[in-house]
């Protein structure tokens, strides 16, 4: 039996400062759960795809917690596909991984196999994304008996594999292919994200599919207005393995302030300006 922590979406920054008491109170809840290894599921930085002080700051404050960290990239770390101001270019990417170590990872423990993606390049077609399917099919072709956890920022699906548009809020249906061989995988036991700021806990066959809470800040029903079943609390997760399954529980942060964007938004992530016509 081993146990992870998985924490998500700190949003740190040294300019706007306002999500970094949370992060501190959630680094102070961490001794006290004994990981084995702490998982962050993204969006460490405010705006890291554009500002190299935010992730220096954030993997400043990240440093020396009480168990070993991976990190996987999320849309405010390396920028999301489709965006024209910030896509996850080979740049975004290579800086992200000075600052907090390869998107992409593979890690075994005893009777498991813990693979951290990025959500950011899954169907893009470019290198980035054709080495990683690279690394899921040599994941498994060398996966024994093994069985499988899966962290990534985006969430794999929404309600089902096969569903309608997503938005901005999943990896998109069309581009899944690429994670197939994991979601069909008969070893599979939990797929772990972040991104949504909400706590929800589904199945996928035997697997849990466990949408993680943000350390920093919850949506309100503007910039959410359907939940989908989830909680809008800030917390994180402590995630179980034993031989053959994995249990989940959700935890609050004690002294987190309870910030909601929606009332914030516009100085926090500013709408680009309109092009001129």
């Amino acid at each position: 039996m081993f146990s992870i922590v998985q924490i998500s979406d700190s949003h740190l920054s040294p300019r706007l400062t306002h999500f970094n008491a949370n992060w501190d109170a959630a680094r102070a809840l961490l001794p006290r759960l004994s990981p084995d290894l702490i998982v962050h599921t993204g969006d460490v930085t405010l705006d890291g795809a554009d500002a190299e002080a935010d992730c220096a700051m954030a993997a400043e404050r990240l440093a020396g917690l009480p168990a070993p960290l991976r990190v996987v990239p999320g849309n405010h770390d390396v920028g999301d596909p489709g965006s024209a101001a910030q896509p996850p270019t080979a740049a975004r990417i290579a800086r992200h991984e000075r600052h907090f170590g390869p998107p992409l990872w593979t890690e075994d423990r005893p009777g498991w196999r813990l693979i951290g993606l990025n959500s950011q390049v899954i169907g893009t077609g470019g290198e980035a994304d054709r080495a990683q399917r690279k690394a899921i099919a040599e994941a498994l072709a060398t996966l024994g008996e093994r069985r499988i956890a899966v962290f990534l920022h985006k969430p794999m699906l929404l309600d089902a594999v096969e569903e309608g548009p997503v938005g901005y809020w999943a990896v998109p249906p069309e581009a899944r292919d690429a994670v197939r061989p994991l979601l069909g995988h008969r070893n599979l036991r939990l797929v772990a994200s972040g991104h949504l700021h909400l706590w929800r806990l589904a199945s996928h066959g035997p697997a849990t599919l466990a949408w993680a809470p943000a350390t920093s800040f919850t949506l309100g029903t503007r910039l959410m207005p359907e939940p989908r079943g989830a909680e809008r609390q800030l917390g994180v997760m402590r995630h179980v393995f034993r031989a053959d399954s994995v249990e989940t529980e959700f935890l609050r942060i004690p002294g987190a302030e309870p910030l909601v964007l929606d009332d914030m938004v516009d100085e926090i992530y500013p709408p680009a300006p309109a092009a001129a016509s």
